[in-house]
């Protein structure tokens, strides 16, 4: 028992970094921002001093994590953060293993493809095929949408644990269209049925004039570990084509999941 009270002792206790956290926040306020920034607005979203700021600014400008503007005292992020984005996507095997297929999947539909996991409360897209008539949208790599309004989120949101649905339906849902699902029992009764269909669907509940589809992806462990999700404008995608649609979605997904050691007579 002394052994094993020792050896707990001398675990590390976690301790934050005040510093890190605010150089965090700096990149988070960069982040929220569509233009370059100054100084005085990051310290006043941020509630630092100019002068912290001013010094955390230098030092990310140093790493590259920020650029500052030409002839402007304005910053907005730098180039090597989309290189450690990048490493973490390229990390991924998911995403590694599905990356040649998105392209692939976007040129025979002629829709955008996506490829998300679930991160806390939202879909994190890892990665975006584009066909030819790509269609313009909020969704992009390295881009975040509610689990509860778009395809791919409801489709992960379907399949996880019930302590993580309980949780994301216990706080209230945000309307972001007139047909996002607000209605806690009327969304309990859609991932049900997605769980027996299989694949899920957003009909402008994202956004106006953009519908998706989504079918899982799975690994050896034979559960969803992401979503592959078709996208495009409510005149071509829509609820009479699904069918159409589904079938290359499903003929990727599948080959993906092979890739990712997922054995289908496992489950059947």
């Amino acid at each position: 028992m002394a052994t094993d009270a020792r050896q707990q002792d001398a675990t590390p206790r976690k301790r934050r970094i005040q510093a890190v956290d605010h150089a965090i926040d700096v990149l988070e306020c960069l982040a929220r921002s569509s233009g370059a920034v100054g100084v005085s607005e990051i310290a006043r979203q941020t509630d630092l001093s100019k002068a912290t700021v001013y010094h955390l600014l230098a030092t990310l400008e140093d790493r590259r994590l920020v650029m500052r503007e030409p002839d402007s005292p304005t910053y907005r992020l730098g180039w090597a953060l989309y290189e450690l984005g990048s490493g973490v996507a390229e990390s991924s095997e998911v995403s590694r293993v599905a990356r040649p297929f998105l392209d692939r999947l976007a040129a025979e539909t002629g829709e955008s493809v996506l490829l998300g996991v679930m991160d806390e409360d939202s879909v994190l897209y890892l990665a975006r095929g584009d066909a030819p008539r790509g269609f313009h949208m909020i969704a992009a790599a390295g881009g975040r949408s509610p689990l509860h309004a778009t395809a791919s989120g409801k489709l992960l949101l379907a399949y996880a644990d019930e302590e993580k649905v309980e949780d994301y339906l216990g706080h209230p849902l945000e309307g972001f269209t007139p047909n996002t699902v607000t209605d806690r029992a009327e969304l309990e009764s859609q991932l049900e049925e997605i769980r027996e269909q299989g694949f899920a669907t957003c009909w402008q509940e994202r956004e106006l004039g953009l519908c998706s589809i989504a079918v899982p992806l799975r690994d050896h462990t034979t559960l969803p570990v992401a979503s592959l999700t078709l996208a495009g404008p409510a005149g071509r995608l829509t609820d009479e084509r699904v069918e159409e649609y589904l079938e290359p979605l499903r003929t990727a997904a599948a080959e993906i999941d092979a890739l990712l050691g997922f054995n289908k007579a496992v489950v059947a």
